[in-house]
């Protein structure tokens, strides 16, 4: 008797013995990671220095301060937002950072910490400098009704313009899209603000581009970093080493030495704002946190 209830003791020390972690989804499982993350993330532009690709360089980090080993390693050629996330779902590619809406976060495993602080919904414009007298005059979004748009066919931000009553002519192409503002197919092609200087040095020469100088758009919209569903563990060591980086103020670090001159040299106080509304906003966006945001009034 006495040797059947030390056995069952044995067994239940044994059980309870075991690490358990709670995954970000609230699951538990046994904490036993894996010898090395070997991770794929989407090859980016051949004009971008991965080096200096603040996305990159945040993913990185992340995984730097999680303890994890890992390798990072680029899929074999460029691919759209669409082909990249069915990429993540069949587990060819592991991680992305893009802009979140509903669809987006029911496929895949979000990490709601925005990258950019909100920036990409800061939209700023691309126009045919032809046509800059008479777009200068646009200053509400009744204006901007009778104006045609330009944006990627499988962007958020397409649905996010459409959705407050503007009208948006897509293409799946970056390029293409300079190409249809040229012909005179736009008449405004929204950027983040963190994208418009060097997109205006790149294509400056191909056309006659200039940017909008009285108006931009804002919207909430957060890009994440998202991952396989089934396959949490690359997501868990990020979203550890991101919540390090938080905490020491490493992110913020980070975010201001790559984006902080872009910011201030967009002289944004002396444009008219006008706010959208996106109704594709996940509910479980942390929009309350405002040490996840930049805040305009604190833009220099």
């Amino acid at each position: 008797m006495l040797k059947i209830v030390f056995t069952l003791l044995l067994l239940i020390f044994s059980v309870s013995g075991v690490a358990e972690v709670k995954t970000i989804n609230g699951k538990k499982e046994a904490a036993i990671p894996p010898a090395t993350l070997n991770i794929i993330y989407p090859k980016t532009m051949p004009s971008l220095i991965e080096e200096n690709y603040y996305p990159l360089l945040v993913l990185q980090t992340a995984l730097k301060r999680s303890g994890y080993k890992f390798t990072l390693t680029p899929a074999a050629e460029v691919l759209g937002q669409n082909r990249v996330l069915k990429e993540i779902e069949k587990g060819t590619i592991d991680v992305t950072w893009t802009m979140t809406d509903k669809e987006r976060e029911e496929r895949l495993l979000p990490i709601r910490v925005p990258l950019f602080k909100g920036l990409f919904g800061w939209r700023m414009m691309f126009i045919n400098e032809q046509n800059l007298a008479h777009l200068s005059q646009l200053k509400t979004l009744d204006d901007l009704k009778h104006i045609y748009f330009l944006q990627g066919q499988d962007w958020p931000d397409t649905k996010i313009l459409r959705d407050n009553g503007l009208v948006v002519s897509t293409s799946l192409d970056l390029e293409f899209l300079f190409v249809m503002l040229d012909r005179g197919r736009g008449d405004l092609f929204p950027r983040s603000i963190l994208e418009i200087k060097d997109e205006y040095a790149v294509f400056k020469n191909q056309m006659p581009l200039a940017v909008l100088p009285q108006l931009m758009l804002k919207y909430k919209s957060p890009i994440y970093f998202f991952f396989n569903k089934n396959d949490p563990e690359i997501a868990k060591a990020v979203n550890k080493g991101l919540k390090i980086m938080r905490e020491t103020g490493e992110f913020d670090e980070l975010f201001y030495q790559y984006n902080g001159e872009i910011i201030k040299n967009a002289h944004l106080h002396d444009k008219i704002v006008i706010e959208l509304r996106n109704y594709d906003l996940p509910r479980l966006t942390p929009v309350n946190d405002k040490s996840l945001w930049l805040s305009f009034d604190k833009v220099p």
